[in-house]
This record gives C-alpha cells, sequence and structure tokens, in this order.
C-alpha cells in the first residue's frame, strides 16, 4: 500500500500560502486577494491554507540536506557523520545562538499563526451560483480537527527542542511581532496536554486504512505524541536534572524549570500505556515477517520500512531518501563503483559496536548482560562467499540491515565492496569517512545499473510502535521496577529482531532498575537508530556529556583507517572530534528573535 498523490499534495503543498516571517501576511494575499476574510470565502483557497498549516509534520527520512523538521539529528548524535557541511559543523565547533543551524522556531511558529487564522476565519462554504464546489460541514470538521492537532504538535516539536516556550493561541496582528514571554515546563505541557485531550473525540477513532486518508492525524497518533510529551517532562532534562536551567526566569521573575516531580513518571507510565491499549484494541502490531511461516528476523527489520504496515501510527507523504538522484540518502548511501553512488553516509564505530552479536549478548560485558563469545576482531571469516573482518561475523539482523562493511557484495551486481586507499570507494573525493555506510531504510530495489529504477516510494515513519514499547518499559521501570511488563515490552521488540529474551541471558537483570534501565536505553539505541530520535533521548537522559563511554556526545570518534592498505585499513582509527558543551542539552532561541523581543529569555549558556 502507498499513498495516494492526493496525500502528497494534501501534506506538501504550499500553494498560496507560504509566509516569509512569523508575522508576515500569507502570499495568498498578494495573489490579488486583499483579506483573509476573501480567502476562508473560497473552498479552493480554503484547502491551499489548510494544506500549508498540515506541511510541518516532521519527516526523519531527511537525513541529507535536512531543516529543524527534518532529521539533521542522526548527524548530530553518535550515529553517523553526513559529510554535510551545516552538520559537520555544529559538531566539531562551538556554537552560539546566532550560528546554530536547524532552528525550528521561526516555521513552526509561521504554522501556528496560519493554525491560528484558519480557527479564527475558517468556516462551511455552500455552493455558489455556477461554481459547484463547496465546503461541507463534514469536510470543515476534518479540517478544523486536523489544524487543532497541528497547533498542538506543532508546539510539541517546539518544547521538543527548545523546552520552555511561548504558547500562541491566537494570531496577532500582522504589525507585531513574537513578543510574548516563555511559559514555564509545566504550563506548555498542560497546554499541549489539553489540546490533545480535547481534540481526539473528533479524531478518526481506529487506524486508517483506506490510502486516501493514511496521513492524516488519528487518536493514537494523538496519543502518541501525549505519550511522548509526558517521557519528556518526567526525564531529568525537563524535570529538575538539569542545574543551569533551574534559575532560569522571566524578565518578571517567573521561573520556568520545575523542581523534579517523580510522580511525572507515573503520567509517564499511563500515557504510553493508554497508546499501547489502544494499539492492542488491533489498530497496531509489531511489523513481522515469515518466510516458510517462520519468523524471519532479516526480513522483518528491512521490508518494516520498505512498506506500509500496522507497526506504523503515523508516516508522512513525504519521501527525504528520494532515489538515486540530486543529493539523496538513497545516492548517498549507494557506493562510488556503482552507477551514480556518492557512498558518504558514514555509519560511526561507536554505533557499530553497539548492535548485538546473534546469540543477543553485546561485543563486551555491558553491565546488564555478560560479553559474547561469540565475537572477535582478529582475523577473518566468510560472509556470503567473502573473507570479512571477524569484527561482522555473528552479528544480529539489526546490525546487516543498518550497516553496510568492507568486503560486502552489492546487492545489485554482487560487486564486493571495499574503501581501503586505492579501492573504488575509497576518500578520495566524496566518500564515507569512516568505512562504513548507512544501509538502513535503503531500498535495496534503487539502483542506476541499466535499465535502473531511480526511486522506490517508501513511508516517511513519524512514530511506529516499538518505539512506545520501550518508552512505557522505561516509565513502568522509573515507578515499578519489578513489574513484568518492564521486560515484557524490551522483549518484545528483541523477539522480532531475532535475539533471546533478557532475563533468559541473565535473570539477575529483573526488577533490578538500573540494570533494567541499561538495557532499555541500548535497546532503544539498536531498534531507533538514524531515525532520529537518539539525540534527543541522550539530552532528556542527561547523559550526553561525557567525553568518553558509551554514550558521548563529544570527544573522538572511531571508524576503520581510510588511508590504510587492504591490511590496515581495518585499524580503528579517529574519525572525528567533536564538541559538546553543557549548554548544548537544550537548543538555543533564535539570536534574531531574542533581538526582536523585550519578553524573551535565552535558554542557559547561550
Amino acid at each position: 500500500m502507498k499513498f495516494n498523490l492526493s496525500i502528497i499534495i494534501f501534506f506538501v503543498i504550499t500553494g498560496l500560502t507560504s509566509c516569509k516571517k512569523y508575522l508576515d501576511v500569507s502570499d495568498e494575499l498578494a495573489g490579488g486577494l486583499t483579506s483573509t476574510d476573501q480567502v476562508f470565502q473560497n473552498p479552493a483557497y480554503t484547502r491551499r491554507w489548510y494544506a500549508n498549516v498540515m506541511s510541518g509534520v516532521a519527516d526523519y527520512s531527511a537525513i541529507i540536506g535536512a531543516n529543524g523538521i527534518g532529521n539533521p539529528w542522526t548527524g548530530m548524535s553518535d550515529e553517523i557523520a553526513t559529510g554535510y557541511g551545516d552538520v559537520a559543523n555544529y559538531n566539531i565547533s562551538p556554537k552560539n545562538s546566532l550560528n546554530s543551524s536547524f532552528q525550528r522556531w521561526e516555521l513552526l511558529y509561521q504554522l501556528i499563526r496560519q493554525a491560528n487564522i484558519f480557527l479564527e476565519k475558517a468556516k462551511p462554504i455552500p455552493a455558489s451560483g455556477t461554481d459547484a464546489d463547496m465546503l461541507n460541514d463534514v469536510e470543515f470538521k476534518m479540517l478544523k480537527s486536523n489544524v487543532l492537532f497541528m497547533r498542538a504538535y506543532y508546539h510539541y516539536l517546539l518544547f521538543e527542542q527548545y523546552g520552555p516556550i511561548p504558547i500562541v493561541t491566537a494570531s496577532l496582528e500582522p504589525t507585531a511581532n513574537l513578543d510574548l514571554p516563555r511559559q514555564s515546563v509545566d504550563e506548555v505541557v498542560a497546554f499541549i496536554n489539553k489540546e490533545l485531550t480535547d481534540v481526539i473525540p473528533s479524531l478518526p477513532q481506529t487506524a486508517i486504512t483506506d490510502e486516501l486518508y493514511l496521513a492524516n492525524p488519528t487518536k493514537g497518533v494523538a496519543l502518541a505524541v501525549k505519550a511522548k510529551l509526558w517521557m519528556y517532562a518526567a526525564s531529568p532534562l525537563l524535570n529538575g536534572g538539569y542545574q543551569p536551567a533551574l534559575g532560569v526566569a522571566n524578565k518578571d521573575g517567573k521561573k520556568l524549570f520545575p523542581v523534579k516531580d517523580q510522580t511525572k513518571w507515573n503520567k509517564a507510565m499511563a500515557a504510553t500505556k493508554e497508546l499501547i491499549s489502544f494499539a492492542e484494541q488491533g489498530n497496531y502490531e509489531l511489523y513481522k515477517a515469515y518466510t516458510n511461516n517462520v519468523l524471519d528476523p532479516e526480513k522483518s527489520v528491512y521490508d518494516l520500512f520498505q512498506v506500509y504496515n500496522k507497526e506504523i501510527i503515523w508516516a508522512t507523504a513525504k519521501n527525504g531518501w528520494g532515489g538515486m538522484d540530486g543529493d539523496l540518502l538513497d545516492r548517498r548511501s549507494t557506493p562510488r563503483s556503482e552507477p551514480n553512488g556518492l557512498g558518504n553516509t558514514a555509519v560511526l564505530q561507536e554505533l557499530v559496536d553497539d548492535f548485538y552479536m546473534k546469540d543477543g549478548l553485546p561485543i563486551n560485558n555491558s553491565g546488564f548482560l555478560p560479553a559474547s563469545p561469540l565475537y572477535t576482531e582478529t582475523g577473518k571469516s566468510s560472509y556470503n562467499g567473502v573473507n570479512v573482518s571477524n569484527m561482522w561475523i555473528n552479528r544480529e539482523p539489526r546490525f546487516y540491515n543498518t550497516v553496510f562493511f568492507a568486503g560486502r557484495k552489492w546487492h545489485v551486481t554482487n560487486r564486493e565492496i571495499n574503501f581501503y586507499k586505492g579501492s573504488p570507494n575509497d576518500r578520495s573525493g566524496q566518500s564515507t569517512v569512516s568505512g562504513y555506510m548507512l544501509y538502513k531504510r535503503f531500498n535495496r530495489k534503487v539502483h542506476k545499473t541499466s535499465p535502473g529504477v531511480a526511486a522506490v516510494f517508501r513511508p516517511s515513519i513519524v512514530f511506529r510502535l516499538a518505539e512506545f514499547y520501550l518508552l512505557y518499559a522505561e516509565a513502568l521501570n522509573e515507578v515499578e521496577p519489578g513489574n513484568a511488563d518492564v521486560l515484557k515490552y524490551t522483549n518484545l521488540v528483541r523477539e522480532r529482531a531475532g535475539l533471546p529474551n533478557l532475563q533468559l541471558l541473565n535473570p539477575a537483570l529483573a526488577g533490578n532498575q538500573e540494570l533494567q534501565r541499561e538495557a532499555i536505553r541500548r535497546e532503544s539505541r539498536v531498534e531507533l537508530c538514524t531515525e532520529g530520535q537518539r539525540y534527543f533521548d541522550v539530552r532528556r537522559w542527561m547523559i550526553a556529556e561525557q567525553s568518553s563511554g558509551k554514550d558521548k556526545q563529544g570527544g573522538n570518534f572511531y571508524g576503520m583507517n581510510m588511508d590504510g592498505d587492504a591490511t590496515t585499513f581495518f585499524q580503528r582509527t579517529l574519525v572525528q572530534q567533536r564538541v559538546f558543551e553543557t549548554k548544548q542539552y537544550l537548543y538555543p532561541i533564535p539570536y534574531n528573535e531574542l533581538e526582536k523581543s523585550k519578553l524573551l529569555v535565552q535558554n542557559p549558556g547561550w
């Protein structure tokens, strides 16, 4: 199943309504219309305005050349090195509020304003004269409900990036600036939670199966946003753990960040459980593929991202990977020795090392699980008829679906791919800096070998059920670590990947809050890698600042030796030295917004 073309238009047409600054009037008014009142007298213009309001859904497939509602986040965390200027520059040099790219602020407040204008002025429009077009009550109510949801969702995306933000529920005069004080964390959470709760009854109450409407928000989508909202509210970053933030106050003295409140984990647990209960009523399920009636983990973890399926809670019609033309992820994930390939989206060694072995154990003792006896870095063994480094042998299915490594055969031409000095894919030009390429979400039918397949549509997933199994396990572990569901839902994700249950590998883990916490975090790291969540997770957990160790976001990052020959290539080699400063736990409000405002205050350290 795929998105109908009308849904692509539904989400990405900006039509006449794109606005340049937060308080500019829309371009509708430059097209011969003199007021928004005229826009909302016309069904076609009203739908175009609506389409623009809906255009800000995050596109986590957009890893390359992304903006703040794309997915630059995977290149800004310990997952990949993109070789792409803005992302690379963010990682290697100190930032300030003037030069931090990937801001969501201006774009999302533009869309919030557009949503508020729609809510204030849009109305049903009867057919008139010879014009049979109309906006009837049923369609209008659907549009209004979706706009209400999107206004809450945009506030959520801002909250995720900046913490406390201004809440905007009315259109401001075009001559005004967004000169509003920030609301506290607790006020923002209460607002978004109420908005979502209020709109849920008017959204579709079950998962949508009609391909004309797959991209629409539903009750499940709203429950997913609520669940993630409360996970942020309960986590240390926004729940009293970020000491530099506790003194941040508006200019009237109002404090913006709360002291720790352990009961927020109960609310996060309830919110994630509500979504899971909804899923278990036949709405969503983990995607599983079978071969000869037996679970096929390799096929499961590949097909999950290739077709619309019941694990997906929300996906958009946007498609940031795009295909083999231009500067898109498919092309950047194709070796340079293949037609039109660039091969320069590089997986970091740190992520490579965090995948499990096929026995379900890590390569090194993790504390919650012992090291696997299957792992060795020395020597070579056969993989699909080619001798490759033993460090890539006997790994779990998610590893092979995510990491393309030296010596592996390319699936189209069956050609052995290498990256050492002098090979067709070495660093002379645009190529991987780490000796690994990203393989996850790549479609293996896409290639430029004649006759070629330039692009294949895949849904761009915003939320999927596996993430919420892990979020529920995390929240429950903070409230009731002895509850068997903590490991039940973590193990469901592992089972789909073909791995044994955690307590079978270490019985002492069951009920141990600290060990379960580490296990859940590691599972999230692997299961959700490069999907745009790792960047935010290590920040909400407040574990990003260490300069060494498994979760560091600054310091030295490694890959293979791209300057080595066929023998010395396999030495771990420094790829990039990155900067992470305490202030980077939250994003800075853009400097130009602070300059225009008398009321906005900045996040700590910026």
